[in-house]
C-alpha cells in the first residue's frame, strides 16, 4: 500500500490523538489546582471529559466516511461544496458543536466555568466577558474558513 493512500485513508485518526493528547495537558495543568482546591475536581472532571467527547466526534464521523471509502481523499474534506454526504456530515457535526458550544458559554455560565477553572486553554480568564471575547474572535477565524470552503474562491482540487 503506498504511503499516501494509507494517510489519505487514516489521517483522521492523528487528529483524535492530538486530542487526546491535548485533553491529556489539559489534566496534567489541572492537577495543581485540584491538590490546592479538592472542590474543584468535578469541575475539571465534567470539561475534561466534554472536551474529549466533543473533540473527538468530528473526526469518528470523519473516519467514516475516510474509512468506509465514501470520501475518496482526505482533501474533499476542504471542498464540501462538491456536496459528498460524509463531508457535509463532518460539517453538520462541526457547525452544531459551534452552536452547542455558543450556547453552554453564553446561557448556561460555560464562560463563568472556565474562569473558575482554568487551564482547558493556556490563556488566564479574569472574566467570563474575557473567555466570550476570545471564544468570538477563535469562532470568526472558524467561520470565516468554513465560508471560504463553501463560497469563496475555488479551492484546488488535489491529486487522488
Amino acid at each position: 500500500m503506498d504511503h499516501f493512500s494509507f494517510f489519505d485513508k487514516w489521517f483522521w485518526a492523528l487528529f483524535i490523538l492530538v486530542t487526546v493528547l491535548n485533553a491529556a495537558i489539559f489534566w496534567n495543568r489541572a492537577r495543581p489546582r485540584i491538590v490546592a482546591n479538592p472542590a474543584l475536581h468535578n469541575g475539571y472532571r465534567s470539561l475534561f471529559k466534554g472536551y474529549l467527547f466533543w473533540g473527538i466526534l468530528p473526526w469518528v464521523v470523519m473516519g467514516v466516511g475516510c474509512v468506509s471509502g465514501a470520501v475518496p481523499s482526505m482533501f474533499d474534506y476542504f471542498r464540501p461544496r462538491d456536496g459528498n454526504p460524509y463531508v457535509l456530515a463532518f460539517f453538520g457535526v462541526v457547525i452544531l458543536e459551534w452552536l452547542m458550544l455558543a450556547n453552554w458559554l453564553l446561557v448556561k455560565g460555560g464562560a463563568q466555568k472556565l474562569v473558575d477553572h482554568p487551564g482547558l486553554v493556556n490563556v488566564q480568564f479574569k472574566t467570563s466577558r474575557g473567555v466570550i471575547l476570545y471564544w468570538a474572535l477563535c469562532q470568526l477565524g472558524g467561520i470565516v474558513g468554513v465560508l471560504w470552503m463553501f463560497f469563496g474562491s475555488e479551492v484546488p482540487k488535489f491529486p487522488r
